[in-house]
C-alpha cells in the first residue's frame, strides 16, 4: 500500500501545479482584459464646447491609434502606447458633432467607436438700430448771395493833358567867335593864316622899335 500510495501522491501535486497555473493565467488574461479603458464625454458650458477624450491602461506593447473629428475637421489623429487624454475647447455658439475613434493592437474587442452630438450653448443677441432722418424745407425763393468786396485797390484813370507838361523850348547861345568860325568854315578859309601874319607883323615891330632907340642913344 506504500508503494502504490506515492506515484498517486505525486500526480495529485504535479496536477495541482498545473491547475494553479491555468488559474493563475486565466486570471492574469481578464485582468488584461479589462484594463481597456476608455472615457469621452463632451459638453457646452459658457460660451465654450469641450470635448473630453480619456483612454488609461491599454496594451503598450505595440502601437494603438486614435482619430478626432468634429465634422469634417480632423481636431487628432496619433498613436499612443497605454494611455491618451486630451481636451478640445471650440466654439459654443455653433453645434458640433464629435467623432472619437480608437483601435487596439490586442484585439478588435477593444476598439472604440464613439459620436457625441453637442447643441450650441451660446444666444445670439440681434441689435436693432433706428435710424432718424431729418428733412430739410428749402425756400422757394432765390438767395442773394452777399456781395464781394474786391480788395484789390481801384485804379482812377488820370487825364494825359493833367499830368503831362508843356515841353519847354531850349534856347541855343551863339557867340561872335562861333559865328566868325562857323562863316570861315563856310569860306572854306582857316583862321590860323590870319593870326600867323599878324604875329610876324608885331614881331617885326617890335625889332624895328629896339634898333630905332639905340641908334637915337648913340
Amino acid at each position: 500500500m506504500a508503494l502504490d500510495s506515492t506515484p498517486r501522491r505525486r500526480f495529485g501535486v504535479a496536477l495541482g501545479v498545473v491547475l494553479t497555473g491555468v488559474a493563475a493565467g486565466l486570471i492574469g488574461f481578464t485582468g488584461v482584459a479589462s484594463a481597456h479603458t476608455p472615457k469621452v464625454s463632451a459638453e457646452c458650458k459658457g460660451d465654450t464646447t469641450t470635448l473630453r477624450v480619456n483612454l488609461t491602461k491599454y496594451n503598450g506593447s505595440q502601437d494603438n491609434t486614435v482619430k478626432v473629428t468634429d465634422g469634417d475637421e480632423v481636431l487628432e489623429d496619433k498613436t499612443f502606447k497605454t494611455e491618451y487624454k486630451k481636451s478640445f475647447k471650440t466654439s459654443g455658439a455653433v453645434d458640433h458633432v464629435f467623432r472619437v475613434v480608437v483601435v487596439a493592437h490586442d484585439g478588435d474587442q477593444y476598439n472604440v467607436d464613439k459620436t457625441l452630438r453637442v447643441e450650441k450653448c451660446v444666444t445670439e443677441t440681434t441689435t436693432t438700430t433706428t435710424t432718424t432722418t431729418t428733412t430739410t424745407t428749402e425756400s422757394s425763393e432765390p438767395t442773394t448771395p452777399p456781395s464781394e468786396t474786391s480788395s484789390e485797390p481801384s485804379e482812377t484813370p488820370t487825364s494825359s493833358s493833367a499830368t503831362e507838361a508843356p515841353p519847354v523850348p531850349t534856347t541855343t547861345t551863339t557867340t561872335t567867335a562861333e559865328v566868325e568860325e562857323a562863316a570861315l568854315a563856310e569860306t572854306g578859309a582857316s583862321i590860323g593864316l590870319p593870326l600867323g601874319i599878324a604875329g610876324v607883323l608885331l614881331v617885326g615891330g617890335g625889332v624895328l622899335l629896339f634898333v630905332v632907340r639905340r641908334r637915337s642913344k648913340a
